[in-house]
């Protein structure tokens, strides 16, 4: 089933360059899902890279059954498809668009990434699109606030190019060291915190300045399942860890002498 924005979201997307839909998944899905993808991880929480491609995980996890990792695989890319999430991002986008990468973060309480911190950053500074048509979406599988770990965003930053960034690892970084190619914010922009509930959903447009805070709870973890996507056929750098490329989220279906190309959710 699609989801339809509200022409107050298109604008507040627009002129923010983020938006925050509240618990766009039930919480009976985001369980489904962290219990899922939380088999794989290993002892330290550590971040994993395209959990939705099954040599991947299997790669990363290699302590998993087959068993489990073709189901993971399968059910994350069908999230990275859903047709609520395909059908937001092309409205905002006004275009069709590609799915390119995936990442599982647990912020798991008490791990050793917990005090993880991402520096400010604009996420196109990966792909390098010259169009910004570069954009990701984060599925909060638990509730956020800046005291478990939470994002923080600079409205309206989306409107500058590509920032002068200091290349920072940013998978599977060191102990202590904070991921994220870093920028320098102009003075003009002001941060904001952001707060979600369990399943909701953040989208970030690629240019557009963020962060996020250490978790600092005991107790709360703030796994979340972020994805990225692209208009189609724009040009990005694949990269050596993200190793991007070209997800097709909808399918082709014949009927009657034509093509009809409909989201997976939709056509049987």
């Amino acid at each position: 089933m699609e989801y339809k924005l509200s022409k107050d979201q298109i604008a507040f997307y627009q002129a923010n360059g983020y938006l925050v839909i509240q618990e766009l998944i039930s919480g009976e899905e985001s369980k489904m899902l962290l219990k899922s993808i939380r088999r794989h991880a290993n002892e330290d929480f550590a971040a994993i890279m395209n959990p939705d491609r099954e040599d991947e995980l299997a790669r990363q996890a290699p302590f998993s059954s087959r068993e489990s990792v073709l189901e993971t695989a399968a059910l994350l890319r069908a999230y990275m498809k859903d047709a609520r999430i395909v059908s937001i991002l092309e409205t905002l986008q006004s275009r069709e668009i590609v799915g390119l990468m995936s990442q599982m973060l647990f912020k798991e309480a008490g791990s050793k990434y917990a005090n993880q911190a991402w520096n400010p950053h604009q996420d196109n500074t990966y792909p390098r699109n010259k169009n910004k048509q570069y954009i990701t979406t984060n599925l909060f599988f638990s509730r956020a606030d800046k005291k478990n770990g939470s994002l923080y965003t600079y409205p309206r930053s989306q409107n500058e190019n590509l920032l002068p960034a200091k290349d920072m690892i940013s998978y599977r970084e060191a102990y202590g060291a904070n991921p994220g190619n870093t920028v320098s914010v102009p003075k003009k922009y002001k941060k904001v915190d952001l707060t979600f509930k369990d399943g909701s959903l953040l989208i970030l447009h690629g240019n557009v300045i963020h962060g996020s805070y250490p978790n600092q709870s005991k107790t709360r973890s703030r796994p979340l399942y972020s994805c990225s996507y692209m208009t189609k056929g724009e040009k990005f750098i694949p990269g050596a860890n993200a190793k991007r490329m070209v997800i097709a989220l909808h399918k082709s279906k014949k009927r009657r002498g034509h093509i009809e190309v409909c989201s997976p959710n939709a056509c049987a």
